[in-house]
Formats: C-alpha cells, structure tokens, sequence
C-alpha cells in the first residue's frame, strides 16, 4: 500500500509544467536573491520539508546562514501583512533547513574552466563568489587575511546570533565543492595577483573601519568603536567594560554591541539614538529582544562631548527634534537649545557605521564614504579584469544583499572571461503589484502569525547560546499554511471561450471578477486568491489557474493512480481526492493503510475545491466501486470550501442515481475535525463500499 501512494504522489515523477503564467509575488520581488518564497512555502504547508530544501538550495548558496541572521525584507513587503501579521518566512526558511538536513548536503562542482579567478576578501560576499564560480567550473582561489573565513559573518555578528558551527559547516562545504581557500595571506598587490596567471579578481574586503563621532574627547581611553568591540568578543577576547556602558547608534551593529555587553556582565546598557524609533534602522524584532533583556533607549538623544574623570567617561548629550528629511529620506535631527545633559558611564560604544579601508596600491578609483567606485551594473573597476562588490562598494549592507552581489558578481565575471558582449540580463517573470482590495481581503480567513519560541529573556543574556528555536513540525506547517501564494491566480485563458455566463462573479468567496465597460469579465490578478472555485464551476472551461495546478493534473494523478492500482490484489479499487496540505502536511490519514480493507489511491490536490464533478465521474469510470474527498476542515485557509466541494458532490451523487448507482458510493471527508476520527470514518466507508460490491455481485449471480 505504501509503495502504491509513493508512487501516486506528483514529487515521484517528474513532469514538466504544461504552462506557467504565475507573477512573481511582492516577497520573492524584495529578497536580494529572488528566492522562490512562494514555492518552498506551499511545500513546507504539504509537509514536503526536503522538497521545500530543495527550493531554498537552488536559490540561496548558504541557506543555514540566512536562516538565521536574514533581515527578512520579503516580510516587509508579505501581502499577508495587509490582513493581519506577514508570514514568517526567515523562520520557515530555518525549519526546511534543520527538518530537511541542510548540514549533511554536499554541494558538488565540476573543472570545466580553465581561466583562474582569485578572490580577496571572506566575507559573504566573497564566499558567494567562490560558490558560484566552483558552480561555473572555476578553479577559485580564496584570499583573507585573517585566521578564519566568514568577515562579518565571523567578527560582526554574536554567536547568539549566528552559531558558529552553522558558519564553520558552510565553509566546509566550499571545500569540498574545490574552492582553495588561503588564510593569514594579505594580498598588497594585484598586479602580484595577474602575475600568478589569475585571470580575473573580485575585491569584497568589507568594510571593518568604525566611523569617528566627531566629537571632543572622543579618543578617551574607554571609548571603543563598535566594529573593534564586536570582532574582540566573536574572536575570543572579554573587553572590560564595566558596569555602566552607553552605545551611540541605531542600526544592528549598535543593539548587537548592546547586547554583548550584557552578555559579558555589564548591569546597565543605555543607547543613545539621535532619531525617533520610526526613524531606527535596526530590526524591530532584534530591538524589543534586547528591551527584554533590559537595554535602555533614549530617543532624540546625541552626545557632544566626552571626558575621562577619575576613572570614568562623562558625557555631555543634547536632546534633537526632527526637522526636514536629509539625503537618506529620514528626518534630519536638530539640536534643541538649552537641552544639554550629562550621563556618568564605564565605556562608551561608538557603532554608528563602518568603512573600507582600500590599500593605495590597489589604484582603484575611490568614492564618497572611501568606498571602491564600480559599473553597476557589471561591477567592474577602473582596473581591467578587477570587480569589486559587498560593503567595500556599498557600504555595510545585510548578508543576505551580499550574497546577492557574490552571485552577480560570479555571472559578470564568467561572461568577461568568454567576452560575452552586450551583458545578459535574465528576464524575470512580471512582478505581481497593487493592494487587496477592502472587499476581498473582508473574505479572507485571518488566522494569528506563530513566531518561533526564544529563550526567557533573563536566560539569554548569562551566555552567547542562541536563544531562537525551531519550529515544531506542526506549527510550521499551521503557519506556511497562512501563505496567500500571491501571483498564483486564475485567469480567463480562452477569453474566445467565455460565455460572458457571469458564473465566475457569481461563485468567487472573494468577489474578484468583474464585468468591464466593454462587457468582458476581468480577473485582477492582485485580488485572485487561487482557490479554483471558478476553474472548477466554469462551463465554458476557460478559466484555468496561472501556476500549472490546474483541473490537468488531477486528471494526470488520477490517471497514474487507476494505472497502478489496476494490477493490485486489494479490492475494491477505492479512488480519494486528498487536499495535499491536510494529508502529507499534518499526517492526518498516515493509519489509513495500516489495516486496509480494500486498494485504496490517493489522488493529492492543492485544494479540494479544485475536484471538479469530471473528475470523480471519471474515477467511477476508471474502475473505482467508491469514491472520496478529504478536506482539511477548519485548519482550511479559505472560508468557504466544504461548501463548493459539497455542491460538486451532490451534482455527482444525482448523476450516479441516473446511471442507477448507489450515491452512497460517494462521500466527503474533512480529515482535521478534533470531534471526527478521519482513519475511522474512512475504515467504515471502506467497509460499506465492500458490503455494496458483495452485494451487487449476489444480484449478478442471482441474475444468472
């Protein structure tokens, strides 16, 4: 039995998509890698976790990483966020990794390339590179600096953060994917570098030089920069700060500068932030934790001067207000007169930004904030055969725009190498845009967002131990399952087709099409919610859905499942419909084929309101003595299906009293019910259909 419902299930054959005219969802537009969100989070809600693995790999070359240090933008921009709280994407992402075993895949990478590329620099960026030129079939050379690979990865962020065996494990995998890797090598000089037949070099030697705040007395002995303070601690060493400590700044590096500081023991830590709380860069999620663990903020606040006396810092703050935006678009703080103040601190954390720091004898053209000016859009310098990218070029970014950069990077050097002229720009798929409307997003189930469980706060700062966990497998599954799978919609595909019926505007539970000044019904695709009630109630057969999930594959999978029950000793051939989140997400029908009373295929759809009466006919047709269709009850993200599946069912259960069969040959199921036991249900009717087939064939016999 178990070999049969293997073999019926879609991820066992491969098959190529008949068409795929899905938009790409607002959260893959926003990632810097364009990770197919939509599509790992649809596996992780069927419970498919190594499929989801899978997704994740193709996209990201250090998924392990971004599940943990990501700054989520693909959240920001979840229409989910439009209803109630966006998905938990980096959270998810981190399921799929630790369910699906990312530490125990090994990437492999042929030589096919001749042409030497060196990369100086080991940061994220950089080791992005590395991966993907080893992809291309690059030989890939590595140079840092330092003892061990990661730059920011390994001296910026804490370790409560990011452990470092998840960092260490990505490392090794470079190795054995045939990046050459050589640590404790300053590289002075690129002509060196030419010299030693590297064809092409890409600089991403970050930016580690902690920004000055301009301010007397500044150079004090206990007034450290943020960037020296965080490298310190992440490679072993305990600063003495005292029991008093303040932090300038208001982006990550300062709350993660906070935070170490009180994991070494300091009882007070105060930040001082020249803007608002709106106006903070630093993520919202990183800063109420380290409110939890007793960090102060003071707002509107900036120091103006600082003196060493009698062994401590006393600093001199003056309070701002917000004026007109500057260049970056915030606000621009203005100092309030007559609003100085002093605070008595141990030490005092300069984070308020970083720089590169670029040898002279690079002779590479410099730009505003001593950054590596470059083409952007082939990241080449003013040197031929030079490419540079990461926080040299940018400024400090997040990992997950490094990465991003690391790969461009790969793609523009490997067409440099061959003189690929003009350079080739991958076409992506049409973005999907526009807010839900009042009267759709109305209709839309809300459901709460589950955040992963983290450490009690006062556990967290007594060491560096991370303080996020992961998922349970049901949790997961509950909140991938909140996914609106935006872009995924239905549309009028044979528009010559359509009956202009109205039946469409008449069935959608979210009020989606409309009829325009021409007459001619339109289906926003930014209000669509993919639910198939149209597909499936359509006469004319002209709506299809855009992502290849439509009424064809349940007719494939029916198709493969009569095939390989035909031959099977276990009769009857009872055929189930099976919502795919409900039966291989929560598990819910794992007992069926314990004790089975007859061959049972199982027939996965996206959702059962997608089983159109054809579809059960045909499984009559087929061969079946029952038929049934197994919802996901009250755990379903829509409203409103057991009541289109039932209306299918009772259209069927008519024609089936014409052709002078028993109705009762044909029954739904919603297999999450907490007051229904689905195995059971299905046991008895299982039962029934072999008491109707026993009794049919006694009339036959008696016929005779």
């Amino acid at each position: 039995m178990y070999t049969a419902l293997k073999e019926s299930q879609p991820h066992a054959r491969k098959r190529e998509p008949s068409f795929d005219h899905s938009l790409m969802p607002p959260c893959q537009a926003a990632c810097p890698l364009h990770m197919d969100i939509r599509g790992y989070i649809d596996l992780i809600a069927q419970g498919k976790v190594m499929e989801a693995l899978k997704v994740i790999r193709d996209d990201n070359p250090f998924p392990s990483i971004c599940a943990h240090v990501c700054t989520r933008p693909c959240e920001d921009n979840c229409r989910r966020g439009q209803l109630d709280k966006p998905l938990a994407i980096r959270a998810l992402k981190r399921f799929a990794v630790e369910f699906g075993g990312d530490r125990m895949v090994r990437a492999e990478a042929e030589m096919t390339q001749s042409e030497k590329v060196a990369i100086v620099g080991a940061g994220p960026a950089g080791l992005s590179c590395a991966y993907y030129l080893r992809k291309l079939g690059y030989p890939t050379t590595v140079f840092e600096a330092h003892s061990e690979l990661g730059g920011m990865l390994r001296v910026g962020i804490p370790r409560y953060r990011l452990p470092r065996e998840v960092l260490d494990a990505e490392v090794e995998r470079l190795i054995h994917m045939g990046v050459d890797i050589r640590t404790n090598t300053q590289v002075a000089s690129l002509d060196l570098l030419f010299g030693m037949d590297y064809r092409a070099v890409f600089l991403t030697i970050g930016a580690h030089q902690g920004l000055n705040l301009g301010i007397e007395g500044e150079d004090s002995p206990g007034v450290i920069d943020g960037a020296t303070f965080l490298r310190e601690v992440n490679l072993g060493l305990k600063p003495a700060l005292g029991e008093d400590v303040a932090v300038v700044g208001g982006g990550n590096a300062a709350i993660d500068a906070a935070r170490t500081a009180l994991r070494l023991g300091t009882q007070r830590v105060s930040v001082l932030y020249r803007r608002s709380r709106d106006e903070m860069p630093a993520d919202d999620v990183e800063v109420n934790q380290a409110l939890e663990e007793g960090m102060e903020l003071l707002f509107l606040t900036a120091p103006t001067s600082i003196r060493r006396v009698n062994g401590s810092l006393e600093v001199t703050c003056v309070k701002m207000e917000l004026g007109e935006p500057d260049s970056s678009g915030r606000r621009r703080p203005v100092p309030v007169e007559e609003s100085e103040f002093g605070m008595k601190v141990d030490a005092l954390i300069a984070a308020i930004g970083q720089a590169p720091q670029i040898p002279k004898d690079f002779s590479l053209r410099i730009g505003r904030g001593s950054t590596i000016q470059v083409d952007p859009l082939t990241l080449s310098t003013n040197r031929l055969g030079v490419f540079a990218g990461g926080d040299a070029v940018t400024g400090p970014a997040t990992v997950v725009q490094a990465l991003a950069t690391g790969r461009l990077a790969a793609n523009r050097i490997d067409e440099y190498l061959h003189h690929r002229y003009p350079f080739s720009i991958n076409k992506e798929r049409e973005p999907l845009t526009g807010h839900l409307l009042s009267r759709t997003s109305e209709a839309i189930k809300r459901t709460e967002r589950a955040d992963p469980p983290v450490m009690p706060p006062e556990a967290r700062t007594k060491d560096f131990a991370p303080l996020e966990r992961v998922y349970d497998w049901e949790t997961a599954v509950d909140e991938a399952r909140r996914c609106l799978r935006c872009g995924m919609g239905a549309e009028i595909l044979f528009q010559d087709k359509c009956a202009t019926c109205l039946t469409c505007i008449r069935v959608c539970p979210y009020h989606v099409p409309y009829l325009d000044s021409d007459g001619t019904v339109q289906i926003p695709p930014d209000q669509c919610q993919a639910c198939g009630v149209c597909v499936a109630q359509c006469p004319a057969r002209a709506i299809v859905l855009r992502k290849p999930y439509d009424r064809r594959q349940v007719a494939e999978e029916l198709e493969h499942v009569a095939r390989v029950r035909s031959g099977s000793k276990s009769k009857p051939l009872i055929v189930g419909f099976c919502c795919q989140y409900g039966l291989f997400g929560t598990g819910a029908l794992s007992g069926l084929w314990k004790h089975a009373k007859a061959g049972i295929g199982i027939v996965p759809v996206l959702c059962v309101a997608k089983v159109e009466a054809e579809h059960i006919l045909r499984a009559f047709e087929l061969g079946a003595e029952g038929v049934f269709i197994a919802g996901c009850g009250e755990k379903c993200a829509r409203e409103e299906t057991a009541f289109w599946v039932q209306q299918q069912v009772e259209k069927v259960k008519k024609t089936l009293q014409g052709l002078n069969m028993d109705p009762e040959r044909l029954q739904v199921f919603n297999i999450s019910e907490e007051n229904d036991d689905p195995v059971t249900a299905l046991d008895q009717f299982t039962e029934q259909i072999g008491g109707l087939c026993l009794a049919a064939a006694i009339r036959e016999e008696v016929k005779s």
